[in-house]
């Protein structure tokens, strides 16, 4: 289990893990001069660009069940656009599904990130966001982690900052979570923001978790990791939480 935000510890053959004071240094560097809007538009042009032209291998058969041979024949193509409902559902389906899970998100990712920043209808982001954090992003090439943690960050902050987003900010912060497998970096943005909006998106995720405050389950139900990890996360931000005087 890989962590997003972790020390830089590293397995044999696999890259440093990308870390949080590499997406502030990214952000400060890539996105410092632009307005929010524009830094959302940025940094889905940016994953456009670093994963465009990537295919799944050249022999991936995928779950014959679930997708066609049409289907799985387009995400072994380069350069042809997926279409929202495939990349959509690749995303959200189990990673056994397919013979390299990685490799299909990577395909998928210029299409994803468009869905999820324009609404990915009602609690479908973070089951989109498990099949990213499946694919272990944070141990890709460096330029390809960037370009996955910029959209994060780009996308979690523009929500905080928009009165009526296109998905509620508690299910953003959930996909982010997931997406991450950690809370941290996405409760530091919201302590950064100080803003009525913000704070106005503060009270309507606590109305929103007012079950899970109080009975401790977590809401993270498509954290991918062991169980005692998301309820850890959960307390995290129930404690960062009591902390803004809920």
């Amino acid at each position: 289990m890989f962590a997003l935000f972790g020390r830089g510890e590293v397995s044999p053959g696999s890259v440093a893990l990308f870390g949080w004071g590499d997406l502030l240094e990214f952000r400060r560097d890539t996105f410092v001069t632009l307005p929010d809007a524009d830094v959302l538009a940025a940094a889905v042009a940016r994953v456009a660009k670093v994963f465009g032209g990537m295919t799944a291998r050249v022999d991936e058969t995928g779950c014959g069940q679930c997708f066609d041979a049409g289907e799985v024949a387009l995400l072994r193509t380069p350069d042809v656009p997926v279409p929202a409902d495939l990349a959509r559902r690749v995303a959200q389906k189990h990673p056994s599904h397919w013979d390299d899970q990685p490799a299909i998100i990577r395909r998928v990712l210029p299409e994803l990130v468009v869905i999820l920043a324009e609404g990915a209808g009602e609690r479908e982001s973070d089951l989109m966001a498990r099949g990213l954090a499946a694919a272990g992003w944070p141990q890709w090439p460096r330029q390809q982690a960037q370009a996955v943690a910029g959209f994060l960050d780009a996308w979690w902050t523009r929500t905080l900052r928009t009165q009526s987003p296109p998905t509620l900010a508690s299910e953003v912060f959930e996909s982010c979570v997931t997406a991450g497998s950690s809370v941290t970096p996405w409760l530091a943005r919201w302590e950064m923001e100080k803003g009525p909006i913000a704070r106005q998106h503060l009270a309507e995720s606590v109305h929103w978790w007012r079950e899970e405050l109080d009975s401790g389950d977590s809401p993270f139900s498509w954290w991918w990791g062991a169980e005692a990890e998301g309820r850890a996360a959960w307390q995290e931000v129930r404690l960062w939480l009591a902390g803004q005087g809920r």
